[in-house]
């Protein structure tokens, strides 16, 4: 199984929230042209002018740079903005999948930890791991392999709320972060998911019967100290669902009572 590591959590753009990335930009270039008035009137103090004499003051001038500079700069901010969200989204996406990636998730896993310790709210992971992927790729070759994965993601990102993370966390690995979500729930989820993958139609490539997969859910409560312990109790459920006939979904409270 894959073990995710702590990570440093970068500190998020708080507005970027509540406003899109190019919208914001927009926003600060548009602020930004309300200075274009402003650099007209150093221009004719440099030029030895008096900018506020009434001959010097031209209405329609000062309005004509303020609306023209407010159109350019704003749409220079939006563009700007676009490309950012794109750079961003590579950066922070699985190229086969399109699923976050696994330094997102570690992120924003120690992000939405933090979040449950402060206001109580649930949080649970959920482990997915494809079953038998090796004799996929082995049998039917790497790009076929490739094709269940990205086929198995999209299902996966299609059945997850807003709230949720979807992530590429191993090869044939996925992981899901839930939060504002208590276990009954995640368990729905996953079974869910779990039933869909076996409907999905791989015949065009050869593939006769269903594929499968695993799954091993885990939430964040007084056992589990940080976000890492979180995910460890997930991913032990996944193994054990692994080793007790596959296509199934484990919970870490059953494997351990106590807990």
């Amino acid at each position: 199984m894959t073990l995710i590591k702590t990570a440093d959590t970068a500190p998020s753009n708080k507005l970027t929230r509540f406003i899109p990335l190019p919208y914001l930009r927009g926003l600060f270039g548009l602020i930004l042209s309300a200075g274009s008035p402003l650099g007209w009137i150093i221009i004719q103090f440099l030029a030895g002018r008096d900018p506020f004499l009434a001959k010097n003051i031209d209405v329609l001038l000062y309005c004509y740079m303020s609306i023209a500079s407010a159109i350019v700069f704003s749409a220079l901010g939006f563009a700007i903005g676009k490309r950012e969200l794109m750079i961003t989204d590579l950066a922070l996406t699985d190229g086969l999948t399109s699923l976050y990636n696994k330094r997102y998730f570690t992120n924003r896993l120690d992000q939405e930890y933090e979040r449950h310790v402060r206001n109580g709210s649930g949080m649970a992971i959920i482990q997915i791991d494809i079953d038998f992927f090796k004799n996929i790729n082995d049998s039917y070759g790497h790009q076929v392999g490739d094709e269940v994965l990205k086929s198995i993601a999209s299902l996966v990102k299609d059945n997850c709320r807003k709230n949720e993370i979807a992530a590429r966390v191993g090869g044939e690995e996925l992981s899901i972060i839930a939060y504002d979500c208590e276990e009954d729930e995640a368990y729905i989820l996953a079974d869910r998911i779990r039933e869909k993958i076996k409907q999905l139609d791989f015949t065009k490539f050869g593939i006769k019967t269903p594929i499968t997969a695993s799954f091993g859910v885990a939430i964040a409560n007084n056992v589990s100290k940080t976000a890492l312990d979180v995910y460890l109790h997930a991913d032990e459920a996944l193994y054990v669902a692994k080793q007790t006939g596959r296509d199934k979904v484990c919970l870490f409270s059953k494997i351990h009572p106590e807990h």
